[in-house]
């Protein structure tokens, strides 16, 4: 049976999850008309999404939008407490009322990061505006909505424009560039293909309350660069040790938000995928796509210039 799915948001997160749930009947959300099927919804004004629920009739409602410019809200306090605290009371209360299911992704950086390896009992300490303002928006889910899930994640993966931690490390390996990693930076991130098969496992569960969806490994900044650079190739040496500390960000930064998973191991049934095996599948498929490219022009092209009509 579908659902009528509505993904709030259509960032790199929510375009990914649209896509894992195309069997079912989905609108998407955005600030902005994105395509012919989407909604324009600002989750700040509480009569735009009482309408939004009226035209679309949804029985779930996944999350994903929020404002994640960390150091603009540490100087910006009312337009986080708006958008990642008042905005989700609005879609909370909604979905109460409408008997819907709320699927809210929030952030592995609600902890102040000093013992890592928390678990969905661990109470937050946040020590930024932003994971203030999340930790604001969990307790309105809680507060007003029984029906929900919120799910404390991080994730990394290709972006469709390179807007990604990973397409960015790429970049500067690629281009020769020096840069800096953090080693006091620990985090246990997924895919994002890969959390959003995991969401949709939740999503259709019995699961109600907060879970964790992780990976199984926990892994610095300065880690992470250097595993992509042994997979791709590239030399490590570019890549210096370094603090978070020293790195001139306004906002404070938790230094190991790494997350456990055993609980959401029993309401989800898709593999987790390693970074290692990620990156060698994406490898693996770059190079597939260069070597059909390299075929076409050793092959069609000559056959087209043969062929030609002058």
């Amino acid at each position: 049976m579908s659902e009528r799915v509505l993904v709030i948001g259509a960032g790199f997160l929510g375009g990914n999850i649209a896509e894992k749930f195309k069997d079912h009947i989905i609108t998407q959300t955005n600030l902005t008309k994105i395509n012919k099927n989407s909604y324009i919804l600002d989750i700040t004004d509480e009569k735009q999404v009482v309408d939004c629920f009226h035209d679309v009739k949804p029985s779930i409602v996944i999350n994903c939008a929020a404002n994640t410019n960390i150091d603009f809200l540490e100087r910006n306090t009312p337009t986080a407490y708006s958008i990642n605290g008042e905005g989700i009371r609005n879609l909370a209360v909604t979905c109460k009322r409408s008997d819907v299911r709320l699927v809210h992704i929030s952030t592995d950086g609600i902890f102040d990061g000093i013992s890592g390896n928390y678990t969905e009992e661990d109470k937050p300490n946040p020590i930024n505006v932003y994971a203030k303002s999340k930790v604001i928006g969990e307790e309105n889910i809680m507060k007003n909505c029984l029906n929900h899930v919120i799910v404390r994640t991080n994730f990394y993966g290709n972006h469709p424009q390179g807007k990604s931690l990973f397409n960015n490390i790429l970049s500067k390996l690629k281009n020769r560039e020096r840069f800096t990693g953090f080693d006091d930076v620990i985090f246990s991130p997924l895919e994002v293909s890969n959390l959003s098969d995991l969401i949709s496992d939740v999503t259709f569960s019995n699961y109600r309350g907060i879970l964790n969806l992780s990976s199984n490994e926990s892994i610095s900044k300065y880690q992470f660069c250097c595993k992509m650079a042994d997979v791709f190739g590239f030399d490590s040496n570019l890549i210096k040790k370094g603090s978070i500390d020293d790195a001139g960000f306004i906002a404070k930064s938790p230094k190991n938000t790494s997350l456990t998973n055993t609980k959401s191991k029993q309401f989800t049934k898709s593999k987790i995928m390693s970074l290692e095996d990620w990156l060698l599948k994406i490898k693996d498929f770059i190079w597939s796509f260069l070597s059909k490219i390299f075929w076409i022009n050793n092959h069609i092209f000559p056959w087209i210039i043969l062929f030609k009509d002058d």
